[in-house]
């Protein structure tokens, strides 16, 4: 998939858009005083979101980079979940004893096997 790169007239045209609000916190974005914004993914493409400008909203930097960071949370995990789903995944279970060592049931746990 490309990416197309977002032009300073399509920046300002979506900060306008959106009264220069943050979409996050809800709060406005001073850009003016120079304070710093991104263009945010309301639904990251990752997780099938578009790119364009109907999925794009004003976000101030660290608001966005919080919320990045749970889309990446929520994006492992479904991908953990699809992996289980098709059997891709292979659950951990017991694990073969290393050569020369045998299983105390007493001790509950593996030994040195006397030779």
């Amino acid at each position: 998939m490309n990416r197309r790169p977002l032009t300073s007239l399509r920046r300002l045209k979506l900060f306008e858009a959106h009264g220069g609000v943050c979409h996050i916190c809800e709060i406005r974005i001073h850009g003016e005083r120079g304070e710093k914004w991104d263009v945010e993914h309301v639904i990251p493409i990752a997780m099938g979101g578009k790119d364009d400008e109907s999925n794009m909203r004003p976000a101030h930097v660290d608001c966005h980079a919080g919320k990045s960071k749970v889309d990446a949370r929520n994006l492992a995990k479904v991908n953990r979940q699809r992996a289980k789903h098709f059997g891709a995944w292979k659950p951990s279970g017991f694990r073969k004893m290393p050569e020369g060592y045998k299983w105390d049931w007493r001790l509950q746990r593996a030994v040195k096997e006397a030779r």
